[in-house]
């Protein structure tokens, strides 16, 4: 704890004092999220790791509002492994953004908390373990959205060039349309790999991307369940590392299936193509085939905290991993000071 206040004092501090117009706040906010995880992966198939993924990740900030529209936010994350000793995984990562909101319009720009903004991208385009290893969005989001229609762009900076490091980034595009029973989904990811700069090395850049776009029914209405619905579309990857061989696209079949009732959900994916080379992705979807079945159970759910149980099937190629999580998520969020 001590540590986590050391590093949140001085970032609210520099908030504080690096523009006066935060003395003129309409508001002051205090939200604290909490996530937990326990994520056992016992995987044998190529690609992928055996692994638990067992800890909590806590992420308190105060917000700034100026005015109904412009928001600023000021925080830290700290998440940390069970069971790791000091020299292992524990990081902090501060929170500071800027936040213009309206009815249409989500503008941010920062380091932005990743889940609510991108937490329905699908595994294809971009991993699951970014919520548990990157918990920020570091760059820039936009999202639009009126009646049935949403679209979102943001950019994730990973890495700026030094003698050591590469440059490297994410550009990345997801969003839906609805009418009536019907729905389009689209999602996608550009992945930069640049050089460092250090010209002795014998580097090439890498140029990488995969594209989704899927159609589907929305039954839930038409059921006695809480939840039906079923969609299809295309997988389309592309993958280049300059000098060493030109574009390869990849193309695939996915499809899903998801219903619930009460607690309890059912969702199937399934995936049928060319093998992806996928360097954020899934990886998973590195073969041809891949079906996965999730069976899951919510005990409570509601707006302040939220928590799931999921059993997880993986079929590949000979073989069938397995998979269980149990995440929960606790989220608070109150006005301290009013004009």
């Amino acid at each position: 704890m001590k540590l986590l206040l050391s590093r949140i004092v001085p970032i609210l501090l520099i908030l504080f004092s690096a523009n006066n117009e935060l003395l003129k706040a309409q508001e002051v906010g205090l939200k604290l999220n909490f996530f937990g995880y326990a994520d056992n992966r016992e995987y044998g198939a190529t690609y992928t790791q055996d692994k638990t993924i067992f800890g909590s990740l806590i992420s308190p900030q105060l917000y700034f509002k100026l005015s109904n529209n412009h928001t600023l936010y000021g925080g830290a994350h700290y998440n940390k492994d069970f069971g790791s000793r000091q020299q292992d995984k524990q990081s902090f990562t501060p929170i500071a953004y800027y936040n213009y909101s309206a009815p249409t319009i989500d503008f941010a720009i920062g380091f932005i908390p990743r889940y609510e903004r991108l937490k329905d991208v699908p595994r294809v385009v971009l991993a699951d373990t970014f919520m548990y290893d990157r918990p920020n969005l570091e760059g820039m989001f936009f999202q639009y959205r009126k009646g049935g229609f949403e679209q979102r762009v943001f950019i994730d900076w990973l890495s700026k060039q030094t003698y050591t490091d590469r440059e490297r980034f994410m550009a990345g595009i997801s969003g839906h349309y609805r009418q009536g029973l019907f729905y389009v989904t689209h999602a996608g990811i550009l992945y930069h790999n640049a050089l460092t700069s250090n010209k002795e090395l014998d580097e090439h850049v890498q140029d990488n991307g995969v594209i989704t776009a899927n159609i589907g029914l929305d039954l839930s209405n038409k059921t006695g369940l809480d939840s039906l619905s079923i969609d299809a579309g295309a997988v389309v990857g592309f993958d280049r590392i300059r000098t060493k061989y030109e574009m390869q696209i990849t193309k695939g079949f996915v499809s899903t299936l998801n219903l619930g009732y009460k607690k309890f959900g059912l969702t199937n994916t399934i995936y049928l193509g060319q093998a992806q080379n996928l360097p954020n992705g899934d990886p998973f979807y590195r073969r041809k085939k891949y079906d996965r079945l999730d069976f899951s159970w919510a005990p409570f759910k509601s707006k302040a905290i939220e928590a799931k149980l999921v059993a997880s099937f993986h079929f590949s190629k000979g073989k069938i991993d397995n998979q269980q999580a149990f995440t929960l998520r606790y989220n608070f969020d109150r006005s301290i000071w009013s004009k």
